[in-house]
């Protein structure tokens, strides 16, 4: 039986649906229920009723991480939908419920894509499925929900028809025909995917399965190269390739950065520093006044950028670049450094002159893309020898 895996839908915003039979092994039998029928009911856009159809499945297995993912990748899909003054507070919800998936099990996918989109500061780098297709998508989508899949294949070659450049569709068939384990269909599907979009990390993904079931892992592992090249912030790319990694005895130790500062603009223009709420606990220490420096140095360089002249990725890399200089030169007048595992290794990349790589691997926003692109031409092979050379993962 094949692990969990992210189901592609439209625009990212179709929610992961367990594949096979490997999402119901996740949670006791009343959990198992109780999720099926939020399925139906979310599929019908009752979304009311799907969200307590998971706090029930929620309550029935409280250690399932499962219930809380799909109910987080819900509400940020409705956050999605509503007016602004509505959505941050279905985003509040989803992230704390998110959050709590992921403390239950750290390597839920769906947990981890709710987290990355709430983080997020950028678009899909993927087309949108074209208006003509669009209906013929959500009838696709909605079969394979059902595990129709004849129907489902039935609708996603019909899309192929259409708008032969949405590579979702052929996702969606390559899906089709791996349930079905009919290995070289999916394969050739996946591939034509990478193929038609080669930013479609969940293609490349997935053809990783595929080349591991027929037994092709140096294969697999150069897709999930591959996959990480076109999205880092994906993290099933990290945890697939972790697995494969641990069975080979090289495994990947988790970064496990929390950022723990955020730089908001208000209404009149001006930028407002704030840390965690638990953090700020933690004053009058190396840890703390080094995100709190970057946090400053953050909002003042988007201050100064009046022309908007540096990119989001620059900005993010000279405050790192500035806050770890300012915590050198504390450490070197006070003697005490910072004692975060995640913030030396920040420190580490500096000293080696990672710190690009680093950010653009490890903490990847949709708005670092053009830097990530560029980086990754000028540096063929640059993804595996940073991997292997830190043995780290987001």
């Amino acid at each position: 039986m094949h692990p969990l895996r992210i189901l592609s839908l439209s625009l990212l915003l179709a929610w992961c649906q367990p594949a096979a039979a490997a999402a119901p092994a996740m949670c006791a039998d009343a959990c198992r229920q109780r999720i099926a029928e939020a399925r139906v009911f979310e599929g019908q856009g009752n979304y009311q009723e799907a969200l307590e159809r998971y706090r029930l499945a929620a309550k029935a297995d409280p250690q399932a991480s499962v219930p809380l993912s799909l109910s987080a990748a819900l509400l940020y899909k409705l956050s999605t939908k509503v007016a602004p003054d509505q959505a941050g507070a279905l985003r509040d919800r989803a992230r704390a419920l998110a959050t709590g998936a992921a403390a239950l099990a750290p390597d839920d996918p769906i947990a981890q894509e709710a987290l990355r989109l709430l983080d997020d500061d950028g678009p899909s780098p993927l087309r949108a499925v074209a208006p003509q297709a669009a209906s013929l998508l959500a009838e696709a989508e909605a079969f394979f929900v059902q595990r129709k899949l004849r129907h489902a294949l039935d609708k996603y070659e019909a899309v192929m028809k259409l708008d032969p450049q949405f590579s979702g569709a052929w996702v969606g068939a390559g899906d089709c025909h791996f349930l079905w384990q009919e290995w070289p269909q999916a394969e050739a599907l996946f591939r034509r995917a990478t193929e038609i979009e080669p930013r479609n990390s969940q293609a490349w993904r997935f053809l990783a399965d595929t080349l591991l079931a027929q037994g092709k892992r140096d294969a697999a592992v150069s897709s999930l190269l591959s996959a990480i090249s076109a999205d880092p912030s994906q993290r099933p790319n990290w945890s697939k390739l972790a697995d494969l990694r641990a069975a080979a005895g090289t495994p990947l130790a988790r970064l496990g950065l929390r950022r723990g500062v955020r730089v908001t603009q208000g209404a009149d223009g001006k930028f407002t520093v704030g840390i965690d709420e638990d953090l700020a606990k933690q004053q009058e220490t190396p840890d703390y006044a080094i995100r709190v420096a970057l946090g400053v140095v953050e909002a003042n360089l988007r201050t100064q950028d009046t022309a908007g002249a540096k990119s989001a990725f620059q900005v993010e890399r000279d405050a790192w670049a500035q806050a770890l200089k300012i915590a050198g030169e504390l450490k070197a007048s006070t003697g005490t450094g910072v004692s975060d595992p995640a913030l030396q290794r920040m420190q580490a990349f500096a000293g080696d002159g990672q710190l690009e790589p680093a950010i653009l691997l490890l903490l990847f926003r949709q708005s670092y893309r053009p830097a990530l692109e560029a980086w990754v031409a000028a540096n063929p092979g640059g993804v595996a020898a940073f991997i292997d050379r830190y043995g780290l993962r987001p």
